[in-house]
């Protein structure tokens, strides 16, 4: 057994999660005053889903990476966004055919024109 492991503290222990959909995070200051603790947030939250409905209607071009699939490992799917959810997005590819998608296996995502952030 490897002596003193227990006692060992690692020298950086992030602050905020890297798992997807996050892009931006949320992180508080806290300032002591003379009479408490003020709280100030540096940044809001901004989620995957958040991008994707502001640009509702516009043609996306989607990249997936499936780990746990041969045939699928990575996979784009291109099409006009119809609609988006928590952990979804639905969109409508060029055969007019309405795709589903679990947002949990993006990694990125290119619009055909200018997205609204």
């Amino acid at each position: 057994m490897n002596q003193g492991f227990s006692a060992m503290s690692p020298s950086y222990i992030p602050s905020q999660s890297t798992y997807p959909p996050y892009t931006n995070f949320t992180t508080t200051q806290q300032t002591p005053i003379n009479q408490g603790i003020s709280s100030n947030p540096v940044t809001n939250p901004e989620y995957a889903e958040g991008v994707f409905r502001r640009n509702i209607g516009k043609k996306v071009s989607v990249y997936f990476s499936y780990p746990d699939s041969v045939e699928w490992r990575d996979k784009v799917f291109t099409g006009t966004i119809l609609e988006d959810g928590r952990d979804y997005l639905l969109l409508r590819d060029d055969q007019n055919r309405v795709i589903l998608l679990w947002l949990v296996y993006i990694n990125y995502a290119i619009f055909e024109e200018e997205p609204n952030i």
